[in-house]
């Protein structure tokens, strides 16, 4: 967003609490009568302003694009830290609340709302995300961020990277970087008692560059321009009464790509007539849904839920040309734009009924249909394999999709100590324009619920499923032949089971325990090509020890383990070859708060976690397996608050991270280290970072 609405946004925000202030002072004025004192059980016991202003300074050691991944703390250095929490009431109803964090950082968040309590609300926000893309990367393109990258004059083309003799000295840093920044405003009137309308509006904008690759005979990795635009309009009128609800809403977003395409020097230079490189980008399209949803409770015992909505997606970029290859630039395109239309769930209604059958057994069944109706024209393209010869015309698939949701569960409480529950659910999908047109799945689950005792409590739960899909026949368009014998994991026959198991104990009223195991196993035995087996195991230990009201001291240790095997061919006379994936997480962490006395408070909390990846090929070659893949962080936070006086106080946080990443894919090939692909010499991050923050609170 630019300076000029950057400022407007925030001279709103300024100026909202005197709006509203002004409003309370109009309102009393229009009154003949003695003002009426609004009552609320719920609200806040106390009138006038109330708040706290933090203001100080914080220093980070060292510069890191990782650390700084989303709070805005990526460079070595000293800067202000301001936030602050405001609030207002008065006994007539009137009220406002602000918050505000990191309002000099690149992670600001700004929000406010106020009105009168049972009439209107009126909201305002700012919100500025920043995302890491890439680390170490450089890269020898001049005009970064631009929808156009050129090359150095002196730039020598070379058929291979460790040929390109200017190139370590073309090199330059590439921030890959995101920064979201979000507008919110919106407000909410209630009227004729049971009756309200909200209308809410949100502007993103995310710029910034990621990387893209592309190429001819061999391939780049370039920074791509990011600069995007979604608006959003959210409106809805809602209806509440004793006995039910009913909102009809209306959405519409639009998206806007500022850049349609990217143009980039071919650095390899092998044919003049490939000297240009020209890819398309995120292409503008617009989303409309009406939806209608309410509940309603017939008598206590049965309530019944739905909701239907009537959505419309569109795009209708200008197509760019097939190739920047003079010798099929002029091929002429099917038609100007793809003029794609999608209307998603069209028929989308879900339902909810809820019976209380009796004090002991309640009874529910829901269902949901969903259709995903695609409209784009059909048409037939020549695609331009690698910019340098045409490949056979194909058709686009437009594929569309409709879907069943079934199911019912029970629920009993056969004792005190004892509950029980199951349910069994179907799961129906029809596709065009796929391999597999059908797919039916079946599940079943029980779960019991058991107090041994007083202070404990099991839980257990399993859970069954079985998908069957109908036969695999590609569709017939000249498009991309997968192997006959490939069966994709989402549509393919599968046999699936889940175990839940649960065990929460308080040996001590300050002393809990909860101990839990999850187990799934999934089997696509009638999959000679494609994934396999999987399984997941994954256990956590929980721990929270109470030491009277003012100190709590907590543990977990969790660990998750997936492995999977997946078969391949090359061709369909090669013999299969084998891919086995093993992944390991495991994560400990240990913290206290503790509140000193009424005017200090403390708290620690560190955390470890570690990751690792194993991928094993097993071929005729007998190859060794990749190197692991490995991630390990490191993280310390600790913070002291101390009020000093009634409207004085002082707060100290530090934090220390330390992460270190290893990938094979990645790590010590810098940019020329394939001679066919020049790349932007990503490394894996590995850093240590403080973070240290001094801050005076004035509290009013």
């Amino acid at each position: 967003m630019n300076k000029l609405n950057r400022n407007f946004g925030l001279s709103i925000s300024a100026l909202l609490p005197v709006l509203l202030l002004s409003a309370q002072g109009a309102s009393a004025q229009a009154q003949d009568t003695e003002p009426k004192i609004y009552s609320c059980k719920q609200c806040v016991q106390y009138t006038g302003w109330r708040g706290i202003l933090d203001f100080g300074l914080y220093y980070v050691s060292d510069d890191s694009l990782r650390f700084g991944d989303y709070r805005g703390l990526e460079e070595e250095g000293y800067g202000a830290a301001i936030d602050g929490d405001v609030h207002f009431r008065d006994l007539k109803g009137w009220y406002f609340d602000l918050y505000a964090s990191n309002l000099v950082l690149d992670s600001r968040e700004l929000d406010m709302r106020g009105g009168k309590q049972d009439n209107f609300e009126l909201r305002f926000g700012w919100q500025e995300i920043p995302k890491y893309r890439g680390y170490g990367a450089a890269t020898p393109f001049l005009g970064v961020g631009s929808n156009n990258l050129t090359l150095p004059s002196d730039w020598v083309y070379a058929a291979t990277t460790d040929e390109m003799t200017a190139l370590q000295s073309s090199l330059a840093a590439a921030k890959l970087k995101t920064q979201r920044e979000i507008l919110d405003a919106g407000g909410t009137v209630k009227f004729g008692g049971n009756w309200s309308y909200k209308l809410d509006y949100q502007r993103q904008d995310k710029m910034g560059t990621r990387s893209l690759g592309g190429g001819i005979f061999n391939s780049a990795l370039v920074p791509a321009p990011v600069n995007y635009t979604t608006d959003i309009i959210d409106t809805a009128l809602s209806w509440a009464g004793k006995r039910g609800q009913f909102q009809l809403r209306y959405l519409v977003s639009s998206f806007e790509n500022k850049n349609s395409s990217l143009t980039w020097r071919n650095p390899f230079g092998s044919r003049s007539v490939n000297d240009y490189i020209q890819p398309a980008l995120e292409p503008g399209n617009d989303f409309y849904q009406l939806s209608v949803g309410g509940a309603f409770a017939f008598t206590p015992r049965i309530r019944l839920s739905g909701q239907a909505a009537w959505g419309s997606f569109s795009q209708n970029e200008p197509f760019i040309a097939y190739s920047t290859n003079p010798d099929y630039s002029a091929i002429p395109l099917p038609r100007a734009s793809l003029n794609g239309k999608l209307d998603t769930s069209v028929y989308n209604v879900s339902g909810k009924l809820l019976a209380r059958l009796n004090n002991r057994l309640s009874f529910t069944v829901r269902g949901k249909f969903d259709e995903r109706e695609n409209n784009t024209p059909v048409e037939l393209y020549t695609p331009i394999k690698q910019d340098i010869f045409p490949g056979g015309p194909r058709y686009n698939r437009p594929y569309s999709y409709e879907r069943e949701q079934y199911s019912a569960d029970l629920r009993l409480r056969m004792h005190s100590s004892i509950r029980l529950s199951g349910g069994a659910g179907q799961n129906n999908i029809e596709r065009s324009l796929q391999a597999v047109e059908t797919s039916e799945e079946t599940s079943f689950w029980g779960e019991v619920k058991v107090n041994p005792t007083y202070s404990s409590q099991l839980r257990v739960k399993l859970e069954s499923a079985d998908r069957d899909v109908s036969d695999y026949l590609q569709p017939d368009d000249d498009g991309p032949v997968d192997h006959p014998l490939m069966r994709k994991f989402n549509q393919a026959d599968r046999e699936r089971d889940r175990l839940l198991l649960e065990l929460d104990l308080m040996p001590l009223d300050a002393f809990g325990i909860n101990l839990s195991y999850f187990k799934a196993e999934a089997d696509y035995t009638d999959s000679q090509i494609g994934l396999q087996e999987s399984v997941e195991d994954s256990y956590t230990i929980n721990l929270n020890y109470a030491l009277g009201s003012n100190f709590n001291i907590y543990a977990f240790l969790t660990r998750e383990d997936i492995d999977a095997k997946l078969l391949n061919a090359t061709s369909v006379t090669a013999v299969p070859w084998t891919a086995l994936t093993s992944d390991e997480v495991a994560t400990e962490g240990l913290g206290m708060s503790a509140h000193i006395n009424e005017n200090m408070s403390m708290g620690l909390d560190l955390i470890s976690s570690e990751a690792r990846g194993d991928i094993s090929v097993q071929t005729e070659a007998d190859e060794d397996p990749f190197n692991p893949l490995r991630t390990k962080l490191r993280n310390a936070k600790i913070h002291f608050d101390h009020e000093v006086s009634e409207n004085w106080g002082y707060k100290l946080y530090a934090e220390y991270e330390n992460y270190k990443a290893q990938d094979w894919a990645i790590d010590g090939l810098g940019v020329d280290g394939i001679g066919s692909v020049l790349t932007m010499g990503e490394q894996s991050p590995d850093y240590s970072v403080w973070y240290f923050r001094v801050q005076a609170s004035y509290r009013f």
